[in-house]
Formats: structure tokens, C-alpha cells, sequence
């Protein structure tokens, strides 16, 4: 059954699209969120917002009834960030956290009893690639995908709840540790579209196709002319995506 007459994957194409809102204020930012109106459900609000206008901006988003994917890659003493994690209000879906088997541990413990937010671990930046990884480790023979599968593994076994992953390292995730985890997939770009700074970006449909369970998108959004044509016509192609892979 096509996507556009099968209300279910409709629903799961918009349910499964985050949009990164990434201004430099409040208002730029509620403008667009005003303009998608239900379209859209979970926003990104990363450093450039956060910064500017802090937990106060993730409130009222939450306050119109979005969900936020508060993505601060936070990293730092365990007490800081159990006191982080606590401080997150409801409504917040998922967090990145920057760090090993204890600041994951903090992360859930500052959660308490919630099932929310997902933590998140950061697998490799999508703005980076196997020469990126190879400077920054000072290692020449180091290969990106194993990186990508030990560190999965060891998120895992630290007791995240997904990853943030690009890329091939979505395929590889999901074929190696099947449903254990979700992944959040940055820098989706829709075909044709520039890459910017995204070394390792993807379509949606690829996206879905390799496993991913959510899809980033932001400058194809907030750039755009028109910005409610290219969220319809990426909702139709999660939507499509998602049909075809379930059969």
C-alpha cells in the first residue's frame, strides 16, 4: 500500500523527522516551530540555541506540546551530571551525553525513575570521516567502522539507550546489535540537496533503509524558501521509507 493512503506510516514519517532549530534566537525559532504547526513534533535544540536563550526556550517548546531532543553532549563529573539530568523537564525525548561507562551511569541516575529522556551516546561527529578519525586517534590504522562498532558496544554495555550515529555506521549498528538500541541519524539531507558540513550525510530513505529510527534535519529546513513544502515532501519520503521496509 503507497505511504500517501496508509495513515499508520504517515503517521511514523512524522513522528520519526526532528527538526534542528538552529538560531540564534527565540523568535526565529518559534517562528518556524508556528509555521509547521502539528507537522512536525520533536525539535533539536543544540549549543547555538541553548545558549542564547537556555532551558527556559526547552520549557515553552514543551509547553506547545513538542517533544525536544536537547542535544548538549554533556560531559563532565558524575554529581554534575546526575544534577544535569535532574533538571531536565518532562517533555525533553532524548539527551547526548560525551562520555564512558560512569558519566552514563550519572546520566540515568539523575533521570530517577523516568523513562525519559533517552540518553544518547555520540558515536563520531557526521561532519567527520575516516581521515578526521585517524588524526584526532594518531593512529593510521585505525578503521571508522570498527571505532564506531567497539564504542556501540561499550554505550551498550554502559546502559545507553541509543546512539547518535551517520553514515554506513547506521547499517552496521543495527545489523550487528539489531533492536538493542535507538539511533538518531544527524545531517539527513534530501536528494540533491547540499551536503554543508555533513562529511558523512544521507537521505532520508537511505537513512531508514540502513535502520536509523530517527532522522535530523536542519539548514534543508530552516534555509529554505519554503519550508513547509520541503518538511511535506520529507515527511512523504520518511513516510514511503518506512512502508517499504516494514513490507
Amino acid at each position: 500500500m503507497a505511504a500517501e493512503n496508509n495513515g499508520k506510516s504517515t503517521a511514523q514519517g512524522r513522528e520519526r523527522l526532528i527538526i534542528a532549530l538552529d538560531f540564534d534566537s527565540r523568535e526565529e525559532a518559534l517562528a518556524l516551530v508556528e509555521l509547521l504547526g502539528e507537522r512536525v513534533g520533536i525539535y533539536k535544540v543544540g549549543y547555538q540555541l541553548f545558549m542564547r536563550e537556555g532551558m527556559v526556550f526547552v520549557k515553552e517548546l514543551v509547553e506547545l506540546g513538542k517533544k525536544v531532543f536537547l542535544d548538549l553532549k554533556m560531559g563532565d563529573i558524575d554529581r554534575t551530571i546526575a544534577a544535569a539530568l535532574r533538571a531536565v523537564p518532562e517533555g525533553v525525548e532524548f539527551v547526548t551525553i560525551n562520555g564512558g561507562k560512569a558519566t552514563v551511569a550519572a546520566a540515568k541516575e539523575g533521570r530517577g525513575e523516568r523513562d525519559r529522556p533517552l540518553v544518547l551516546s555520540l558515536t563520531f561527529l557526521s561532519s567527520l570521516n575516516q581521515d578526521d578519525l585517524r588524526a584526532l586517534m594518531m593512529n593510521e590504522d585505525l578503521e571508522l567502522d570498527e571505532y564506531i562498532r567497539v564504542f556501540t558496544r561499550r554505550s551498550i554495555e554502559a546502559g545507553c539507550d541509543g546512539v547518535v550515529a551517520s553514515g554506513e555506521s547506521i547499517r552496521e549498528i543495527r545489523r550487528e546489535f539489531g533492536n538493542q538500541l535507538v539511533i538518531v541519524a544527524p545531517g539527513i539531507r534530501p536528494e540533491g540537496e547540499s551536503r554543508n558540513d555533513h562529511k558523512r550525510a544521507l537521505t532520508p530513505t537511505i537513512a531508514i533503509e540502513y535502520g536509523a529510527d530517527y532522522l535530523v534535519v536542519g539548514r534543508p529546513v530552516t534555509q529554505a524558501q519554503n519550508s513547509l513544502e520541503v518538511v511535506d515532501n520529507l515527511i512523504d519520503e520518511v513516510s514511503r521509507a518506512v512502508a517499504d521496509k516494514q513490507g
